[in-house]
This record gives C-alpha cells, structure tokens and sequence, in this order.
C-alpha cells in the first residue's frame, strides 16, 4: 500500500501525511521504551533486526518531511533520526556479531524456535494429550 503524503509536489507535504508521521513517532518511542534488551543473548535468529526496520522507515519519512517544510528544527530532527538509525543499526549488527562469535566458541547458540518450544512440554499440555 502506498501512501501519498503529498499533496501537489515534494514541497507540499498533506496533513494527513502530518498525521501519520506523529503517529509513526508516537510508535517508535512506545517501540524504544519496550524494546529489547540488548545484552541478553538472542532467542531466535535476526530477533534485533525486528527493531532496526522501523527506525530506518521513520528516518526516511522524517527526511522527506524535512525536504518539504524546509526548516531548520525539521533538519534537526531529520539529523537526529539519522544518527539513532545507524546507532541502532550498528548496535544490533555488534550484538549479533558477538553472539555469532560465541556461538562458533560452542559458548552459546541459536536455539531454532520449532524444536525450543518449552511451552509444549508443560504438563499442562501433557494432560490435554497434545503431547504424548
């Protein structure tokens, strides 16, 4: 689904597309306040990057929105989103880094999701007889 944000030109940004870009900030700092917590070891493979995607998107749609209203605040937030996307980015790839690096140490390891499912293994389950 594409969204025009625009109404005419690059110049000339919606306030629908206002809207949705404040709704989109709202989203990222309940994201960021709920985030994950980087110094864990990761459950399943790529867990992090889940968190990178949206900041870089946020980053974008801020950009663009700097470019139309062309202000000076505008082009402060756009160089702020910028800097937190290639922090985030940097942080989540030295995470995994670190962790792949344990896991070839045979310290750690991936745990794949279909065959770590401790949920299945309760006795809860066992009564039900889905597991036998």
């Amino acid at each position: 689904v594409n969204l025009d944000l625009f109404n005419h030109g690059a110049s000339d940004f919606s306030p629908f597309g206002e809207m949705l870009l404040g709704w989109v900030y709202v989203l990222l700092l309940l994201l960021i306040s709920h985030g994950p917590n980087l110094w864990r070891s990761p459950s399943v493979l790529g867990e992090y990057w889940a968190y990178v995607f949206p900041l870089a998107a946020s980053t974008t749609a801020t950009i663009r929105y700097a470019s139309a209203l062309q202000t000076k605040s505008t082009e402060v937030l756009a160089i702020t989103m910028i800097m937190m996307a290639i922090l985030s980015l940097l942080l989540v790839l030295g995470r995994e880094t670190f962790h792949m690096y344990r896991c070839f140490k045979r310290e750690d390891q991936w745990k794949d999701p279909l065959f770590h499912m401790e949920k299945y293994s309760t006795k809860k389950f066992r009564a039900l007889g889905e597991i036998d």
